[in-house]
């Protein structure tokens, strides 16, 4: 994280305690932001393997699912999971004052993507076409 400081408020710390996970915008970054054991953690609202969104998934222990394809993060580091610790989201700086939450939106963690094998269609229950992009005309 650099010494930047950019922080925004992006809401009232008693109504974002009342869910666990959420996605949110502070300015015009997407932001998951999380609430669990009084303390609240901000990553990026977008995940590392297809980009879905973070905080519409759901919290297990201190790491947020990923709703998509099930990729998990550590709600404050963003670091990936044991075994997957290459793997992770920018994290941002979060500070309550006088009752309200602020992110610190200059100063997040560098994304990092480890290199992973391609998913098997099969695997994620989809369906393909017989068809192929020559035979379409793609």
């Amino acid at each position: 994280m650099t010494d930047k400081e950019d922080w925004v408020d992006i809401g009232s710390a008693e109504d974002l305690a009342r869910t666990p996970l959420k996605s949110c915008k502070a300015a015009t970054t997407a932001i998951a932001i999380s609430f669990r054991d009084g303390q609240f953690g901000a990553v990026s609202n977008i995940c590392n393997h297809v980009g879905g969104p973070l905080g519409e998934g759901r919290l297990d222990g201190d790491y947020i699912t990923c709703p998509w394809h099930g990729w998990k993060f550590h709600r404050r580091t963003g670091v990936g999971e044991p075994g997957f610790e290459e793997d992770r989201v920018p994290a941002f700086p979060v500070k309550v004052e006088s009752g309200r939450v602020l992110v610190n939106v200059a100063a997040p963690s560098r994304r990092t993507k480890a290199p992973h094998k391609p998913h098997q269609p099969a695997l994620l229950g989809l369906r393909l076409s017989a068809r192929t992009c020559a035979q379409v005309g793609g």
